[in-house]
C-alpha cells in the first residue's frame, strides 16, 4: 500500500466515528443559550476563523458541535471547520460527509460525529472558517474565555495562530454531544448571570460556576448525570430583557433537549430588580414561574426551584423590590408544585443582614457571587435531589 494512502486510512480512522451500537447514546455534554445583542455587539466577519474554547461535561468515544444560527438575518456559510484536542489533535468537522454547509435563517445543524476520545470536563477549542462576509446575531457572553478573531484566512487546521482580534460575544457554538456506553440523565441548569456566570473561565482547572461544581461532585460520587447551563446574563422570566425571557426559550433551551431529567430553575431577580421598567408584578412572575413548570413537568421533567438571592445594596434594588422577592420566595418554599426546592437565599445570604449577599461571597455589586459565591452555591445543592 502506498504511504498515501496510509496516511488517508489514519486520517479517516480518527475523524470518522462509527455507527452508535443500540446500547450508546448521544448525551449533551455543553450547552450555550444564543441571544441577539445590540447592533454595536454584533460580530462581523468575513474569510476568517474562529477559535473558542469549550469545557465539556461528559466524556464519550465521539463527539459532534451543534452550531446555531439563532436570530440570523443571512444564511451563515461554514467553509470548514474543526475541533482541536487537549493533546494538541487538530480534527476536521464535516457536515453530511463534506467540510462546508450553510446554516439557514433561524436554523441549528450538527456536525457528522468525530471519532476522539474525550474525558469528562475536557476542554475542546472549535474553530470555524466563514469564507462569506457575514453578521452573526446569535452570541453568547463569553468575555472569561473570550472569541478568538483570525487575521484573514482559512486557520481551521493551523496548529497556531495569534488572533487579529478578540470579542467578548461567542456566535454560533449552540451545543457539544458525546456518544458513550449508556443513556445519561441531563439536568439543566436555568438562569440569569447567576447561573450564566460568564467571569469563570473555562480555562481554570478549578470550576467556577455553580453548575460546574455540582457536575463533578454528581461525577465523583458516581452518578451518571450531566449538568448543562443555560443562562443568559441579564435574563428574565416574564418580559424580555436580555435576550428571550425563560417562558420564551424553554423549548429550545430545555425541552429540546434529549435525556433532560431535571431543570434547575434559579431566575428571577431581574424581573424584580427591573420591575419598574417592564411593569411585571408578583403576580405575574409567579404565574410565569407556574408555567415553566407546568410545561416541563408535561415532557416528565423534574423542576427543582431554588429560591431568589439577596440583592439589597444592588443598582436597582428599593424596598418595594425587596417586599417582591420576599414574596416569591416565600411562595416558592411553600407553592408545593415543584418536584423539589432548594433554598439558595440562605447559602449566599449575610447572616447579620440576610437580605444582603455575604461581602465574601459576592464581587462586590451586592448581586453577583464570586468564584468562592458560586463554589458555595454547587457545593451546597444536595445530591439526593436527583434521583
Amino acid at each position: 500500500m502506498h504511504r498515501p494512502l496510509l496516511a488517508w486510512v489514519a486520517a479517516m480512522s480518527l475523524t470518522v466515528a462509527p455507527a452508535a451500537t443500540a446500547q450508546e447514546h448521544w448525551t449533551r455534554a455543553f450547552t450555550a443559550s444564543l441571544w441577539q445583542p445590540g447592533e454595536r455587539d454584533v460580530v462581523t466577519v468575513g474569510n476568517q476563523t474562529l477559535r473558542t474554547q469549550i469545557r465539556v461535561n461528559a466524556g464519550g468515544k465521539a463527539v459532534r458541535v451543534w452550531l446555531g444560527n439563532d436570530f440570523g438575518r443571512m444564511p451563515v456559510r461554514i467553509g470548514k471547520a474543526s475541533v482541536r484536542t487537549a493533546d494538541g489533535r487538530i480534527l476536521p468537522l464535516r457536515f453530511g460527509g463534506r467540510d462546508g454547509t450553510r446554516i439557514a435563517v433561524g436554523a441549528s445543524l450538527a456536525s457528522d460525529p468525530v471519532a476522539v476520545k474525550i474525558a469528562p470536563f475536557e476542554i475542546l477549542e472549535i474553530l470555524v472558517y466563514l469564507p462569506e462576509p457575514v453578521t452573526l446575531v446569535g452570541v453568547h457572553d463569553a468575555r472569561a474565555d473570550k472569541l478568538d478573531i483570525s487575521p484573514p484566512g482559512d486557520f481551521s487546521a493551523a496548529e497556531h495562530w495569534n488572533a487579529a482580534a478578540t470579542h467578548n460575544l461567542r456566535p454560533l457554538v449552540a451545543g457539544i454531544d458525546v456518544l458513550g456506553p449508556r443513556a445519561r440523565p441531563v439536568i439543566v441548569a436555568f438562569g440569569d448571570s447567576i447561573t450564566d456566570a460568564n467571569s469563570c473561565p473555562n480555562r481554570d482547572p478549578r470550576p467556577c460556576r455553580w453548575s460546574d461544581v455540582l457536575a463533578r461532585r454528581l461525577l465523583a460520587a458516581g452518578r451518571p448525570h450531566v449538568v448543562v447551563n443555560q443562562g443568559i446574563g441579564g435574563n428574565t422570566i416574564v418580559a424580555p430583557v436580555t435576550g428571550p425571557s425563560a417562558q420564551a426559550r424553554l423549548d429550545r433551551d430545555v425541552l429540546a433537549i434529549p435525556g433532560v431529567t431535571h431543570l434547575l430553575l434559579l431566575e428571577g431577580i431581574n424581573d424584580v430588580g427591573k420591575s419598574g421598567d417592564t411593569g411585571v408584578t408578583a403576580d405575574e412572575l409567579i404565574d410565569g414561574y407556574r408555567q415553566l413548570t407546568r410545561r416541563a413537568q408535561a415532557h416528565g421533567i423534574k423542576v427543582i426551584a431554588m429560591t431568589v438571592t439577596p440583592f439589597a445594596g444592588a443598582g436597582y434594588h428599593t424596598p418595594e423590590r425587596e417586599v417582591m422577592r420576599d414574596r416569591l420566595n416565600a411562595w416558592i418554599r411553600s407553592a408545593g408544585i415543584f418536584d423539589g426546592v432548594f433554598d439558595m437565599e440562605r447559602v449566599v445570604a449575610d447572616p447579620a443582614n440576610p437580605k444582603r449577599l455575604r461581602s465574601d461571597l459576592q464581587v462586590g455589586d451586592n448581586l453577583h457571587p464570586n468564584a468562592a459565591g458560586q463554589r458555595a452555591m454547587g457545593e451546597a445543592i444536595p445530591l439526593s435531589l436527583f434521583r
